[in-house]
Protein backbone atom coordinates (compact mmCIF):
# COMPACT_ATOMS: atom_id res chain seq x y z
CA UNK A 1 0.00 0.00 0.00
CA UNK A 2 1.34 3.65 -1.17
CA UNK A 3 1.92 5.83 2.00
CA UNK A 4 -0.06 9.47 2.25
CA UNK A 5 2.79 11.38 1.58
CA UNK A 6 3.33 9.72 -1.74
CA UNK A 7 -0.98 9.69 -2.80
CA UNK A 8 -1.31 12.89 -2.19
CA UNK A 9 2.39 14.38 -2.81
CA UNK A 10 0.71 16.57 -5.55
CA UNK A 11 -1.32 18.48 -3.09
CA UNK A 12 -1.32 22.14 -2.80
CA UNK A 13 -2.69 24.11 0.09
CA UNK A 14 -3.52 27.60 -0.23
CA UNK A 15 -1.93 29.28 2.39
CA UNK A 16 0.23 26.66 4.06
CA UNK A 17 3.14 26.83 2.36
CA UNK A 18 5.25 26.90 5.80
CA UNK A 19 3.42 23.28 6.64
CA UNK A 20 3.40 20.02 4.87
CA UNK A 21 -0.14 19.07 3.10
CA UNK A 22 0.43 15.46 3.63
CA UNK A 23 0.20 15.42 7.17
CA UNK A 24 -2.36 18.30 7.07
CA UNK A 25 -4.70 16.94 4.46
CA UNK A 26 -4.37 12.97 6.87
CA UNK A 27 -5.49 15.00 10.09
CA UNK A 28 -8.16 16.88 7.72
CA UNK A 29 -9.57 13.41 6.45
CA UNK A 30 -9.32 11.67 9.86
CA UNK A 31 -11.78 14.19 11.22
CA UNK A 32 -14.07 13.57 8.16
CA UNK A 33 -17.10 11.05 9.41
CA UNK A 34 -17.25 9.76 5.94
CA UNK A 35 -15.11 6.98 4.18
CA UNK A 36 -12.33 8.61 2.19
CA UNK A 37 -10.30 6.57 -0.25
CA UNK A 38 -7.81 6.14 -2.74
CA UNK A 39 -8.95 2.54 -5.37
CA UNK A 40 -6.64 1.92 -7.66
CA UNK A 41 -7.51 0.48 -10.52
CA UNK A 42 -4.91 -1.35 -12.03
CA UNK A 43 -4.20 -3.82 -9.06
CA UNK A 44 -8.28 -3.35 -7.96
CA UNK A 45 -7.20 -2.66 -4.70
CA UNK A 46 -7.40 0.14 -2.07
CA UNK A 47 -4.41 2.25 -1.29
CA UNK A 48 -5.36 4.36 1.06
CA UNK A 49 -8.25 4.75 3.50
CA UNK A 50 -8.91 7.32 6.58
CA UNK A 51 -9.57 6.01 10.24
CA UNK A 52 -13.67 5.92 9.29
CA UNK A 53 -13.36 2.84 7.13
CA UNK A 54 -12.45 1.24 10.69
CA UNK A 55 -15.14 3.54 12.28
CA UNK A 56 -17.51 1.93 9.85
CA UNK A 57 -16.62 -1.87 8.58
CA UNK A 58 -14.64 -2.42 12.16
CA UNK A 59 -11.36 -3.54 9.60
CA UNK A 60 -8.46 -2.23 10.34
CA UNK A 61 -5.83 -0.27 7.53
CA UNK A 62 -3.42 -3.54 8.14
CA UNK A 63 -6.86 -5.87 7.27
CA UNK A 64 -7.79 -3.63 3.90
CA UNK A 65 -4.25 -4.21 2.92
CA UNK A 66 -4.44 -7.27 2.97
CA UNK A 67 -7.41 -8.13 1.51
CA UNK A 68 -5.80 -6.90 -1.42
CA UNK A 69 -7.80 -7.16 -5.15
CA UNK A 70 -9.86 -9.47 -3.12
CA UNK A 71 -11.49 -6.50 -1.41
CA UNK A 72 -14.71 -5.87 -2.99
CA UNK A 73 -15.48 -10.25 -3.83
CA UNK A 74 -14.85 -10.23 0.01
CA UNK A 75 -16.77 -7.76 1.67
CA UNK A 76 -19.16 -6.46 -1.50
CA UNK A 77 -23.06 -7.97 -0.85
CA UNK A 78 -23.39 -10.55 -3.73
CA UNK A 79 -26.40 -8.49 -4.98
CA UNK A 80 -24.47 -5.45 -5.62
CA UNK A 81 -21.34 -6.68 -7.20
CA UNK A 82 -22.23 -6.71 -10.29
CA UNK A 83 -23.61 -2.91 -9.62
CA UNK A 84 -20.43 -1.74 -8.64
CA UNK A 85 -18.60 -3.32 -10.94
CA UNK A 86 -20.24 -1.86 -13.25
CA UNK A 87 -19.46 1.38 -11.43
CA UNK A 88 -15.74 1.11 -11.93
CA UNK A 89 -16.03 0.15 -15.61
CA UNK A 90 -17.74 3.97 -15.95
CA UNK A 91 -15.08 5.33 -14.12
CA UNK A 92 -12.56 4.30 -16.09
CA UNK A 93 -14.42 6.01 -19.16
CA UNK A 94 -14.92 9.08 -16.85
CA UNK A 95 -13.84 12.64 -17.68
CA UNK A 96 -11.74 14.57 -15.43
CA UNK A 97 -14.16 16.54 -12.76
CA UNK A 98 -16.89 13.70 -13.21
CA UNK A 99 -18.79 12.74 -9.97
CA UNK A 100 -20.13 9.05 -10.40
CA UNK A 101 -21.98 7.99 -7.32
CA UNK A 102 -23.39 4.04 -6.24
CA UNK A 103 -25.23 2.45 -3.52
CA UNK A 104 -23.72 -0.81 -2.50
CA UNK A 105 -23.85 -2.84 0.38
CA UNK A 106 -20.60 -4.15 2.50
CA UNK A 107 -20.21 -6.30 5.26
CA UNK A 108 -19.09 -5.64 8.70
CA UNK A 109 -16.51 -7.06 10.63
CA UNK A 110 -19.15 -8.42 12.99
CA UNK A 111 -21.30 -9.80 10.01
CA UNK A 112 -24.04 -7.26 9.45
CA UNK A 113 -24.57 -5.40 6.45
CA UNK A 114 -23.95 -1.69 6.01
CA UNK A 115 -25.22 0.30 3.23
CA UNK A 116 -22.86 2.77 1.87
CA UNK A 117 -23.53 5.54 -0.66
CA UNK A 118 -19.90 6.63 -2.73
CA UNK A 119 -19.29 9.43 -4.44
CA UNK A 120 -15.88 8.98 -6.82
CA UNK A 121 -14.10 10.46 -9.12
CA UNK A 122 -10.52 10.14 -11.42
CA UNK A 123 -7.43 10.72 -9.18
CA UNK A 124 -4.47 9.68 -11.55
CA UNK A 125 -4.27 8.69 -14.66
CA UNK A 126 -0.97 6.84 -16.38
CA UNK A 127 1.22 8.47 -19.51
CA UNK A 128 -1.98 7.41 -22.06
CA UNK A 129 -4.65 9.03 -20.32
CA UNK A 130 -6.06 5.76 -18.67
CA UNK A 131 -7.48 5.87 -15.42
CA UNK A 132 -5.01 3.71 -12.42
CA UNK A 133 -6.86 5.48 -9.71
CA UNK A 134 -10.11 7.10 -8.54
CA UNK A 135 -10.62 9.01 -5.17
CA UNK A 136 -14.08 8.49 -3.66
CA UNK A 137 -16.12 9.85 -0.70
CA UNK A 138 -18.30 7.11 1.15
CA UNK A 139 -21.23 7.04 3.67
CA UNK A 140 -23.11 5.41 5.95
CA UNK A 141 -26.36 5.13 5.09
CA UNK A 142 -27.78 2.33 6.58
CA UNK A 143 -30.51 3.81 8.74
CA UNK A 144 -32.23 5.64 6.09
CA UNK A 145 -32.00 2.47 3.95
CA UNK A 146 -33.42 0.96 7.03
CA UNK A 147 -36.09 4.07 7.27
CA UNK A 148 -36.76 3.43 3.93
CA UNK A 149 -37.31 -0.29 3.79
CA UNK A 150 -39.66 -0.09 6.93
CA UNK A 151 -41.72 2.75 5.28
CA UNK A 152 -42.12 0.67 2.20
CA UNK A 153 -43.13 -2.83 4.51
CA UNK A 154 -45.84 -0.08 6.16
CA UNK A 155 -46.94 0.48 2.54
CA UNK A 156 -46.90 -2.57 1.38
CA UNK A 157 -49.30 -3.41 4.97
CA UNK A 158 -51.31 -0.41 4.51
CA UNK A 159 -52.18 -1.05 0.89
CA UNK A 160 -52.47 -4.80 1.59
CA UNK A 161 -55.40 -3.56 4.48
CA UNK A 162 -57.06 -1.22 1.73
CA UNK A 163 -57.31 -4.01 -0.83
CA UNK A 164 -59.13 -6.51 1.46
CA UNK A 165 -61.65 -3.55 2.65
CA UNK A 166 -61.52 -2.23 -0.84
CA UNK A 167 -62.65 -6.41 -1.92
CA UNK A 168 -65.02 -6.12 1.30
CA UNK A 169 -66.65 -3.64 0.87
CA UNK A 170 -67.47 -4.20 -3.10
CA UNK A 171 -68.37 -7.38 -2.40
CA UNK A 172 -71.07 -6.29 0.41
CA UNK A 173 -72.28 -3.66 -1.70
CA UNK A 174 -72.88 -5.83 -4.89
CA UNK A 175 -74.41 -8.62 -2.57
CA UNK A 176 -76.67 -5.84 -1.00
CA UNK A 177 -77.75 -4.51 -4.37
CA UNK A 178 -79.44 -8.30 -5.80
CA UNK A 179 -82.18 -7.93 -2.48
CA UNK A 180 -82.96 -4.51 -2.78
CA UNK A 181 -83.83 -4.52 -6.25
CA UNK A 182 -85.92 -7.47 -5.28
CA UNK A 183 -87.73 -5.77 -2.25
CA UNK A 184 -88.43 -3.17 -4.56
CA UNK A 185 -89.81 -4.79 -7.09
CA UNK A 186 -92.24 -6.74 -4.70
CA UNK A 187 -93.54 -3.56 -2.91
CA UNK A 188 -94.17 -1.93 -6.89
CA UNK A 189 -95.91 -5.17 -7.35
CA UNK A 190 -97.82 -5.26 -4.02
CA UNK A 191 -99.31 -1.61 -4.80
CA UNK A 192 -99.64 -2.39 -8.18
CA UNK A 193 -102.08 -5.39 -8.04
CA UNK A 194 -103.41 -4.72 -4.59
CA UNK A 195 -104.60 -0.88 -4.50
CA UNK A 196 -107.95 -1.47 -4.18
CA UNK A 197 -107.40 -3.75 -1.34
CA UNK A 198 -105.64 -2.23 0.60
CA UNK A 199 -106.32 1.46 3.03
CA UNK A 200 -104.83 4.12 2.74
CA UNK A 201 -102.56 3.94 5.68
CA UNK A 202 -101.00 0.67 4.13
CA UNK A 203 -100.93 2.69 0.95
CA UNK A 204 -99.08 5.06 2.16
CA UNK A 205 -96.73 2.52 4.42
CA UNK A 206 -95.78 0.79 1.38
CA UNK A 207 -95.08 3.98 -0.09
CA UNK A 208 -92.32 4.77 2.60
CA UNK A 209 -90.55 1.67 2.61
CA UNK A 210 -90.43 2.22 -1.51
CA UNK A 211 -88.92 5.81 -1.25
CA UNK A 212 -86.23 3.75 1.85
CA UNK A 213 -85.74 1.45 -0.68
CA UNK A 214 -84.83 3.18 -3.39
CA UNK A 215 -82.82 5.19 -1.17
CA UNK A 216 -80.87 2.17 -0.07
CA UNK A 217 -80.46 1.41 -3.62
CA UNK A 218 -78.92 4.85 -4.54
CA UNK A 219 -76.41 4.59 -1.34
CA UNK A 220 -75.43 0.93 -2.57
CA UNK A 221 -74.80 2.53 -5.84
CA UNK A 222 -72.63 5.18 -4.97
CA UNK A 223 -70.57 3.17 -2.23
CA UNK A 224 -69.63 0.72 -5.26
CA UNK A 225 -69.05 4.07 -7.23
CA UNK A 226 -66.47 4.93 -3.78
CA UNK A 227 -64.75 1.17 -4.12
CA UNK A 228 -64.13 1.53 -8.13
CA UNK A 229 -61.89 4.98 -7.63
CA UNK A 230 -60.49 3.92 -4.10
CA UNK A 231 -57.34 2.64 -5.14
CA UNK A 232 -58.35 1.55 -8.62
CA UNK A 233 -55.61 1.21 -11.76
CA UNK A 234 -55.10 4.18 -13.30
CA UNK A 235 -55.89 3.98 -17.19
CA UNK A 236 -54.99 7.20 -18.77
CA UNK A 237 -56.31 7.65 -21.86
CA UNK A 238 -57.39 10.73 -24.34
CA UNK A 239 -60.68 11.66 -23.41
CA UNK A 240 -62.92 13.74 -25.36
CA UNK A 241 -64.97 15.51 -22.93
CA UNK A 242 -67.70 16.55 -25.36
CA UNK A 243 -68.42 12.73 -26.16
CA UNK A 244 -68.40 12.00 -22.56
CA UNK A 245 -70.54 14.09 -21.29
CA UNK A 246 -72.93 13.62 -24.37
CA UNK A 247 -73.11 10.02 -22.44
CA UNK A 248 -73.21 11.37 -18.92
CA UNK A 249 -76.07 13.93 -20.03
CA UNK A 250 -78.00 10.72 -22.02
CA UNK A 251 -77.70 8.39 -18.87
CA UNK A 252 -79.18 11.77 -16.69
CA UNK A 253 -81.81 12.47 -18.97
CA UNK A 254 -84.57 11.02 -16.98
CA UNK A 255 -83.92 13.03 -14.02
CA UNK A 256 -83.06 16.26 -16.06
CA UNK A 257 -86.72 16.02 -18.11
CA UNK A 258 -88.32 15.12 -14.66
CA UNK A 259 -86.66 18.30 -13.24
CA UNK A 260 -87.16 20.25 -16.80
CA UNK A 261 -83.00 21.37 -16.26
CA UNK A 262 -80.86 22.37 -19.00
CA UNK A 263 -77.51 21.60 -19.27
CA UNK A 264 -75.03 24.03 -21.69
CA UNK A 265 -71.53 22.15 -22.71
CA UNK A 266 -69.17 24.50 -23.99
CA UNK A 267 -66.91 23.05 -26.79
CA UNK A 268 -64.15 21.24 -24.93
CA UNK A 269 -60.80 19.90 -24.92
CA UNK A 270 -59.38 16.22 -25.04
CA UNK A 271 -58.07 15.48 -21.93
CA UNK A 272 -55.53 12.92 -20.38
CA UNK A 273 -57.47 10.90 -17.67
CA UNK A 274 -59.18 8.06 -16.57
CA UNK A 275 -62.15 7.63 -18.54
CA UNK A 276 -64.30 5.57 -16.37
CA UNK A 277 -63.46 7.92 -13.34
CA UNK A 278 -64.19 10.90 -15.29
CA UNK A 279 -67.67 9.58 -15.95
CA UNK A 280 -68.66 8.99 -12.49
CA UNK A 281 -67.46 12.24 -11.43
CA UNK A 282 -69.55 14.37 -14.01
CA UNK A 283 -72.48 12.31 -13.70
CA UNK A 284 -71.92 13.18 -9.54
CA UNK A 285 -71.80 16.82 -10.35
CA UNK A 286 -74.88 16.85 -12.59
CA UNK A 287 -77.08 14.96 -10.75
CA UNK A 288 -76.28 16.74 -7.57
CA UNK A 289 -77.46 20.02 -9.52
CA UNK A 290 -80.50 18.52 -10.61
CA UNK A 291 -81.59 17.35 -6.99
CA UNK A 292 -80.91 20.49 -4.70
CA UNK A 293 -82.08 23.39 -6.79
CA UNK A 294 -84.28 26.12 -5.49
CA UNK A 295 -88.01 26.16 -5.18
CA UNK A 296 -90.15 27.05 -8.31
CA UNK A 297 -86.80 27.44 -10.49
CA UNK A 298 -85.01 26.01 -13.38
CA UNK A 299 -81.79 24.00 -12.91
CA UNK A 300 -79.44 25.06 -15.10
CA UNK A 301 -75.86 23.39 -15.34
CA UNK A 302 -72.85 24.93 -17.75
CA UNK A 303 -69.68 22.92 -18.51
CA UNK A 304 -66.97 25.36 -19.47
CA UNK A 305 -63.18 25.27 -19.88
CA UNK A 306 -60.31 27.59 -19.35
CA UNK A 307 -56.45 26.88 -20.28
CA UNK A 308 -54.15 27.57 -17.48
CA UNK A 309 -51.11 30.14 -17.52
CA UNK A 310 -48.30 26.90 -18.26
CA UNK A 311 -50.71 26.39 -21.66
CA UNK A 312 -50.04 22.04 -20.04
CA UNK A 313 -53.55 22.00 -18.36
CA UNK A 314 -57.09 22.87 -18.45
CA UNK A 315 -59.63 23.86 -15.98
CA UNK A 316 -62.76 22.43 -16.25
CA UNK A 317 -65.86 24.14 -14.18
CA UNK A 318 -69.39 22.84 -14.05
CA UNK A 319 -71.61 25.61 -12.51
CA UNK A 320 -74.77 25.73 -11.66
CA UNK A 321 -77.72 27.58 -10.21
CA UNK A 322 -78.77 25.72 -7.34
CA UNK A 323 -79.33 26.12 -3.46
CA UNK A 324 -75.78 26.70 -2.74
CA UNK A 325 -73.31 25.93 -0.40
CA UNK A 326 -72.42 28.51 2.89
CA UNK A 327 -68.61 28.87 3.14
CA UNK A 328 -67.91 27.68 6.33
CA UNK A 329 -69.40 24.52 5.15
CA UNK A 330 -67.18 23.93 1.72
CA UNK A 331 -65.29 21.39 3.38
CA UNK A 332 -67.31 19.22 4.99
CA UNK A 333 -69.42 18.43 1.86
CA UNK A 334 -66.41 16.22 0.85
CA UNK A 335 -66.69 14.21 3.32
CA UNK A 336 -67.48 10.88 3.12
CA UNK A 337 -71.58 10.41 4.28
CA UNK A 338 -71.52 14.41 5.09
CA UNK A 339 -75.28 15.57 3.88
CA UNK A 340 -75.88 19.03 5.02
CA UNK A 341 -79.76 19.31 3.26
CA UNK A 342 -81.35 16.85 4.52
CA UNK A 343 -84.71 18.27 3.98
CA UNK A 344 -87.80 16.02 2.39
CA UNK A 345 -86.87 16.16 -1.87
CA UNK A 346 -83.08 17.04 -1.23
CA UNK A 347 -82.30 13.16 -1.08
CA UNK A 348 -78.93 11.94 -1.25
CA UNK A 349 -75.95 9.74 0.47
CA UNK A 350 -73.27 11.95 1.15
CA UNK A 351 -70.69 10.10 -0.92
CA UNK A 352 -71.00 11.74 -4.31
CA UNK A 353 -68.72 14.74 -3.12
CA UNK A 354 -66.09 12.74 -1.61
CA UNK A 355 -66.00 9.96 -4.80
CA UNK A 356 -65.28 13.17 -6.36
CA UNK A 357 -62.70 14.53 -4.45
CA UNK A 358 -61.20 11.01 -4.40
CA UNK A 359 -61.32 11.02 -8.66
CA UNK A 360 -59.94 14.56 -8.45
CA UNK A 361 -57.15 13.18 -6.18
CA UNK A 362 -56.42 9.76 -8.55
CA UNK A 363 -55.62 12.48 -11.62
CA UNK A 364 -53.49 14.54 -9.26
CA UNK A 365 -55.63 17.67 -8.75
CA UNK A 366 -57.80 18.90 -6.34
CA UNK A 367 -61.90 20.15 -6.66
CA UNK A 368 -61.92 23.75 -5.84
CA UNK A 369 -65.38 25.05 -4.78
CA UNK A 370 -66.70 28.30 -5.45
CA UNK A 371 -70.05 28.30 -3.79
CA UNK A 372 -73.18 30.55 -1.59
CA UNK A 373 -76.48 29.77 -1.24
CA UNK A 374 -77.16 33.19 -3.58
CA UNK A 375 -75.07 32.01 -6.39
CA UNK A 376 -74.65 28.01 -6.80
CA UNK A 377 -71.79 26.54 -6.92
CA UNK A 378 -69.15 25.90 -9.33
CA UNK A 379 -66.57 22.77 -8.85
CA UNK A 380 -62.98 22.99 -10.72
CA UNK A 381 -60.86 20.76 -11.48
CA UNK A 382 -57.57 20.44 -13.24
CA UNK A 383 -56.86 17.78 -16.11
CA UNK A 384 -53.32 17.51 -18.27
CA UNK A 385 -53.85 18.18 -22.23
CA UNK A 386 -53.79 15.27 -23.77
Amino acid sequence: MASNAVILKDVAVVGLSHWDAAPFLKKVTDIVPSIIYIFNQTTQSNEYSNRSLGESLGFSAQDVQEMGAELMPTLCHPDDLARVGAHFAALSNAQDGEVLQVEYRVRHKDGNWVWLLSHDTVFDRDTSGQVVRHIGVASDITAQKTAEERARAEHLKARTVNDELRTFSYAMSHDMKAPSNTLNLLLTELLETHRDTLDPDAIELTQLALGTVAHMGNLVDDVLNYTRVINQDFVLTTVPLNALLNQVTEELDGIIRHQRGVVDIADLPLVAADATQLRIYFHALIENAMKFHKPETIPRVSVTCSMTKDLKNYDITVRDNGIGIETSKHEQVFKVFKRLNTAPGHSGTGLGLAICRRIAANHGSTITLVSSPAQGSAFTIRLPKA
